[in-house]
């Protein structure tokens, strides 16, 4: 069964795919997790409420002594926070999310581009299976593809539609707004996409990435000066391979967990210590767009990174066929 639901033509229906079902899982934990919060706190106040000392919501009291310099500490406050937030933010990742209702294309909509749809739905195919394809097959899923080709061909286009389809949020970043006016903060803000990329896979059973002219941030290292700065395309480019062998990083709680497992276990004999859960990757598709694909850094090309490039062309004379015929009929039955 496994095998003909990812050898089959279309794209997987959200009901079959592997990421419908770890985004039901993830909503009824949040839901018991939420009734549990709100449950501690009713019967707090209830308790507060039996024993005479009930609740009572409103402003804190200041003593009259704090009171008077009230209006300094405020003022002491906004200050700092108006010299810190730029700072902060700075580092912030400039991502923009688009919800897969908030897409109004599809595959259905890509025309003129026959062989590319092909390759794009088995690798969707990959992506909305991939529990399936890395248990029953043993089997890594592509965690980032490239696509190539003139500007104008429909990378961007595609990229929503794959998003659409598969139902997961779009994260869409320029790679020049990685750029920072503060050293350091570029390769911040690299870490803060992929961040939010694996956040949003972890609560939606998967995300989709889209970084536009990727050659502005992974261009070749050869042929540097020495005196090439680690701010510059060296330490950016090293940023971006770390990050995407990234997918599978622990969460905080997984961390915490982790590290008292360990301490458990230095007191527990051999045959009897615990066994630490085994991290699961993120499931994460990135797709960086280029039409400079030539001068990408060697390192972003092997297995487990852009390890599989798809070009886009100008379509045919049939595929422009194609494309008039199916604005034609959309202005028609409009």
């Amino acid at each position: 069964m496994e095998g003909q639901v990812l050898g089959q033509v279309g794209a997987l229906g959200s009901a079959m795919a592997d990421v419908a079902v770890q985004r039901e899982r993830n909503r009824r934990l949040r839901l018991r997790r939420v009734a549990t919060g709100l449950g501690v706190v009713a019967g707090w106040m209830l308790l507060r409420a039996l024993l005479g000392h009930p609740v009572v919501l409103g402003p804190p009291h200041l003593p009259a002594a704090l009171a008077a310099y009230f209006p300094a500490i405020l003022l002491v406050l906004l200050l700092s926070a108006a010299i810190l937030v730029p700072m902060l933010g700075a580092g912030r990742s400039p991502h923009v999310l688009y919800r897969p209702g908030e897409i109004d294309v599809s595959l259905a909509d890509v025309k003129g581009a026959g062989v590319v749809v092909e390759e794009v739905v088995k690798t969707l195919n990959l992506f909305l299976a991939f529990k399936t394809f890395r248990e029953r097959m043993g089997g890594s899923p592509r965690r980032a593809i490239l696509f190539e080709g003139p500007p104008g061909t429909g990378k961007t286009y595609m990229a929503k539609a794959m998003a659409r389809e598969a139902g997961v949020p779009f994260l869409f970043v320029s790679s020049s707004a990685f750029q920072s006016m503060y050293y350091g903060q570029t390769n911040r803000k690299i870490r803060s996409y992929f961040k939010a990329l694996r956040k949003a896979a972890r609560e939606e059973g998967g995300a989709i990435g889209f970084i536009e002219e990727i050659d502005a941030i992974g261009a070749a290292r050869s042929g540097m000066g020495a005196s090439t700065g680690r701010e510059g395309i060296s330490g950016v480019v090293n940023e971006l391979l770390i990050q995407l062998q990234s997918f599978d990083t622990p969460t905080g709680g997984r961390r915490m967990r982790n590290w008292g497992i360990d301490r458990v276990n230095r007191w527990v004999p051999t045959h009897r210590q615990l066994d630490a859960p085994r991290p699961h990757a993120a499931n994460i598709l990135v797709i960086g767009a280029t039409n400079r694909a030539e001068d990408l850094d060697p390192a972003l090309m092997r297995p487990g990174r852009f390890d599989r490039a798809i070009y886009f062309d100008l379509p045919s004379r049939s595929g422009r066929r194609e494309i008039i015929d199916y604005y034609l009929a959309r202005r028609l039955a409009s």
